[in-house]
């Protein structure tokens, strides 16, 4: 065809001309300004979340003592700043999952040591980096030791990161795994729990007879602040010395063996924490579903070995729901408990919080799903332990800032109380405190044919203990050998 100015143009018909996609509208005035306006609301309801926790500093309970009138002006991050939550993730269940997720974001490799317990139990001590290397630091060096949740292990968010955070002060950082987890065999008739305090014993002789001149630091995340709770109280009062009084095992240290010591998201109260979790039809069954069933991995990986102790329906086990259903089912007899009630009640912490001499922060958070009651009255009246209670943070949690899964805020707290301990905790009060562990050692030694019969079992097999270990380490690497489980030394 031909157009005005005589030149050819080329016509389709309707049908073959392709279809252009619809033009978007342009928003109205009145549009935009909805747009803006939700915007607007958003972000003033970020900012009155972040504002309305910052606003709120961080509720302190210590008795009068040193720790409150030396130790804690120099931890500001407690007593001088609120704490301020990432401002997207201020939620009790979005500041406990994504905390649980922050473990994505570092890549940690470690160097696992196996230790052997006098019933056979095998433990795994994981240095983070190869940081037990004797060139990595000086000989004094500090030491952090890391106990992990239920179920968990050094793969944990909350281990890799504080490990990390102590290790780029340039301390020696390491993990502590308990039987039958985190790829470690069960090789002992119990698995592992809060009452079995003496694993941690074991953990902290070990690492004193390699580093005697370091400095020892230990903090628990959740149920690791339950075993560390009752492992300062016991200590603290000779127990554990005492218990190898008689044998010839190394004993390099008397009480705790640590400076100083930090309890994060403990439950505080076992029995309060079941009653909040078994409610149906709320945020806090879901999370006890999801507890249930990691215990119930656990049983399946080891079921082998959990049959062969005894006296323990695995397959009724199996088939419950809840964390009590199982333990209905006789999980706390395999633990020399009669019942889960006993067993709430011996692990615990508000019965072993005021006989802790060594200098230890909780750290908890008041809309923490797991924590069972908070002890402000028991730190209250013990000048050697101080409650750190924030608004805000979740379980495990207490992340900070618009990318919120670095290092959290309960690490740099941890480090600067441990640090402020150690600068400024009196060494005259050190001393009172060894003295009464070796007063408590003592009497313990004196008492030892009064105590019941199953502590006094406890002695036997702790003086027993070197007459087992070549025995025990024969075993352990026969099973390695046929499970491929990495010896002492090796990379994990």
């Amino acid at each position: 065809a031909l157009n005005r100015e005589n030149k050819f143009v080329l016509t389709l018909p309707k049908c073959m001309k392709p279809k252009l996609p619809p033009q978007r509208k342009k928003l109205s005035a009145a549009g935009k300004g909805g747009v803006a306006a939700g915007a607007a609301g958003v972000a003033a309801l970020l900012w009155h979340i972040n504002v309305e926790a910052a606003s709120k500093p961080v509720s302190i309970c210590v008795g009068e003592g040193d720790l409150k009138e030396k130790v804690l002006p120099h931890v500001p991050l407690l007593v001088q700043q609120p704490y301020r939550p990432s401002p997207w993730a201020t939620n009790t269940h979005a500041q406990t999952i994504l905390g649980f997720l922050r473990g994505l974001s570092l890549d940690a490799k470690y160097r696992r040591q196996l230790i052997i317990a006098h019933d056979g139990g095998t433990l795994g001590l994981d240095w983070f980096h190869g940081s037990d290397a004797w060139d990595h630091a000086a000989p004094d060096a500090p030491i952090l030791l890391v106990l992990h949740g239920i179920n968990g292990g050094s793969h944990e968010g909350y281990c890799k990161w504080s490990c990390s955070s102590a290790y780029h002060r340039g301390w020696r950082s390491c993990a502590l795994n308990y039987r039958g987890c985190n790829g470690l065999p069960l090789t002992s008739p119990r698995g592992y729990a809060p009452s079995l305090t003496h694993d941690i014993h074991y953990a902290i002789t070990s690492i004193k007879a390699r580093f005697p001149k370091a400095p020892l630091f230990a903090v628990g995340y959740s149920l690791g602040a339950l075993f560390l709770t009752k492992y300062l109280a016991e200590a603290d009062h000779g127990l554990h010395a005492s218990m190898a009084a008689n044998s010839s095992a190394f004993e390099p240290f008397e009480g705790s063996g640590l400076v100083a010591a930090a309890c994060v998201s403990s439950p505080i109260c076992l029995s309060n924490n079941s009653s909040h979790l078994s409610k149906p039809w709320t945020t806090g069954y879901l999370y006890n579903l999801a507890v249930a069933l990691k215990v119930r991995e656990f049983m399946q990986e080891h079921r082998a070995s959990i049959l062969a102790g005894g006296n323990f329906d695995v397959d009724k086990a199996m088939a419950c729901w809840t964390v009590g259903d199982i333990e209905d089912a006789g999980l706390p007899y395999t633990l020399g408990f009669n019942n889960r009630f006993e067993y709430y009640e011996q692990c615990s912490s508000l019965q072993y919080i005021p006989h802790i001499r060594t200098p230890t922060l909780f750290l908890n958070a008041r809309d923490d799903p797991f924590l069972g009651v908070l002890p402000d009255e028991e730190c209250a009246r013990n000048p050697n332990t101080v409650l750190a209670a924030t608004s805000h943070g979740g379980h495990v949690a207490f992340l900070q800032g618009w990318k919120p899964f670095g290092p959290a805020w309960m690490d740099h707290v941890v480090l600067q109380f441990m640090n402020a301990c150690a600068t400024h905790y009196p060494a005259s009060a050190r001393a009172e405190t060894m003295a009464a562990a070796r007063a408590g050692a003592q009497e313990q030694r004196q008492e030892l044919h009064q105590l019941p019969a199953d502590a006094a079992f406890t002695a036997q097999l702790h003086q027993q203990a070197r007459q087992q270990e070549q025995q025990q380490e024969q075993l352990l690497h026969q099973q390695q050998g046929e499970n491929g489980y990495p010896g002492e030394g090796g990379e994990w």
